[in-house]
């Protein structure tokens, strides 16, 4: 079948990702991936044949440990990181067949990332931070000023828009890290131990609201952590040990779906 050809770059990834989609009925999948470092003389096995298929919509928690794999998993997904073997799919486009500036289109549109330690510009106010990756993506200056101003109102910080990092607590700095993996509008959301650096009551209500982002906007998140509370909201729980998948469970969310 013959694909549409926009003359822009991005549009034809745009016309790859549209075509794809509508023959898939996963927004993400692994197939037999693996991730090998060397390390001096040692081969460490970062990630082992993982296969994992994640629907549209869904809120999947990968548990594990420190060393367990399930970062460089999802570096993996989210095409921050290349495999050693397999493949993954997005959206049903096979990231393989991309090239560099093609992964990082990805990157930038596609999927949205939030860290542990927030990775926010410590120069920009909250305001100026959500509005980087829209300035990436050429989004005309006024029109990323009014999405970055909804973006933190929808995130409850509309009062700190003007606050540089330094000025803001760690969950507000949360706060400010997944309206800016929102502002390019991706469908998917890839959270790194989004907790993992808040005390329990600040962590309780950055689970409470990735997970209201999920429902009402609906969005795909895939979280790693080691947190137990994530299993509670979670649609489904993987847990991962050495680099491989070990056990699989409906999560507490999917109760009251």
């Amino acid at each position: 079948m013959t694909h549409p050809q926009p003359t822009q770059p991005e549009e034809t990834l745009t016309a790859l990702f549209d075509y794809q989609s509508r023959t898939s009925k996963y927004i993400i999948e692994a197939k037999n991936l693996c991730k090998t470092y060397q390390m001096g003389p040692v081969e460490v096995n970062a990630v082992r044949g993982v296969n994992l298929q994640v629907h549209p919509g869904e809120f999947l928690v990968i548990l594990g440990v420190s060393g367990s794999g399930k970062s460089t998993l999802l570096h993996l997904l989210g095409a921050l990181d290349q495999p050693t073997a397999g493949k993954v799919f997005v959206e049903g486009l096979d990231l393989s067949t991309l090239n560099h500036n093609q992964l990082a289109d990805v990157r930038l549109r596609r999927v949205g990332f939030v860290f542990q330690f927030f990775n926010l510009m410590p120069q920009l106010t909250a305001q100026g931070n959500i509005e980087l990756p829209l300035k990436f993506a050429d989004v005309p200056s006024t029109t990323a000023h009014g999405r970055a101003r909804d973006l933190l109102t929808r995130v409850g910080l509309g009062e700190r828009r003007d606050h540089v990092p330094s000025e803001l607590s760690g969950g507000e700095q949360q706060r400010v890290a997944i309206a800016r993996a929102l502002a390019n509008n991706p469908r998917i959301i890839l959270a790194d131990e989004p907790t993992g650096n808040l005390d329990t009551k600040t962590g309780a209500e950055i689970i409470t609201l990735i997970r209201q982002l999920n429902k009402t906007q609906g969005l795909t998140f895939v979280v790693v952590g080691h947190d137990a509370r994530l299993t509670t909201v979670a649609d489904r729980v993987i847990e991962m040990q050495d680099g491989g998948f070990i056990g699989e469970r409906a999560g507490g969310g999917q109760e009251r779906v």
